[in-house]
């Protein structure tokens, strides 16, 4: 199935075409969704269910941790996920974002058919399971360190700005509603992630798939805002850059694609 009024170029559909025959005949977008949410609110109840008596300045870890998270987004996605890099797993995951999943979805056309094309919308769920426990260990060293609130406070932030950053991006390549559209932080990360997919603009602009708080940090944003202007932007254009530096279009990446398979895309 695919959009019948759509903006979408000729390449475009023809890959998502492509991309749509290669992909397992048992796959469903809403078991796949299911299993990522139950993974995470499982262990989000865990991890709620340990937390005792919570001293004010324990609950700083939230927003410090936040932070964390939000740069650790930003940089994997502008220093692995959009850099073709020569360690071979690295260079895989550039390939199966940049070249696929941007292939996928494009400026012209955001948005996904129907929930088929979840597969290549969200991560896999083995994603999750390789965060939750990438966070353990520095869950364990502030616990040992300071106190063992914050230690699940840690998990807590970590696991949850996942999954938030999974609903966030669904929101950008759900089809056009009022939710999206007036939503405050939606709209805006809506906006700056659909032109994050213009192709000339991908390898350098707009990284950041939550809040754009380490964009702005880094310069790498397309809009000339504050922060506060960056958060709350909403669908508005008034303040998009005109000095920008734009790059070649990405090149297909044919073989690099094929080699991959398109039913193994990431995503953004």
């Amino acid at each position: 199935m695919e959009l019948t009024r759509s903006p979408m170029t000729e390449r475009q559909r023809s890959y998502r075409a492509q991309y749509r025959e290669r992909i397992a005949g048992w796959y469903n977008g809403w078991l796949h969704v299911a299993v990522i949410y139950v993974i995470g609110l499982a262990a989000l109840f865990v991890y709620v269910s340990n937390i005792v008596g919570v001293l004010w300045w324990e609950w700083l870890t939230i927003p410090v941790v936040f932070m964390i998270c939000n740069i650790f987004e930003w940089a994997l996605h502008r220093h692995i996920m959009h850099r073709p890099l020569r360690l071979p797993g690295m260079r895989a995951i550039y390939t199966r974002h940049t070249l696929m999943h941007h292939q996928f979805f494009t400026e012209s056309e955001m948005r996904f058919a129907d929930s088929s094309d979840w597969r290549v919308t969200f991560f896999p769920p083995y994603a999750l399971v390789t965060f939750i426990l990438m966070s353990i260990p520095g869950a364990l060293l502030m616990a040992w360190l300071i106190s063992p609130n914050v230690g699940w406070l840690v998990m807590c932030t970590t696991t949850g700005m996942y999954l938030l950053y999974e609903f966030m991006h669904f929101c950008c390549h759900v089809e056009e509603n009022a939710f999206v559209r007036h939503c405050p932080f939606v709209n805006t990360i809506r906006r700056h992630h659909t032109a994050h997919h213009d192709q000339s603009l991908m390898m350098e602009r707009n990284m950041n798939l939550t809040f754009p708080v380490a964009d702005w940090l880094f310069g790498t944003s397309d809009l000339n805002r504050g922060l506060l202007g960056h958060i709350f932007n909403g669908y508005s254009t008034t303040h998009v850059k005109t000095d920008m530096r734009k790059t070649s279009r990405t090149p297909t990446g044919r073989r690099g694609a094929e080699a991959a398979g398109p039913a193994d895309a990431a995503t953004a």
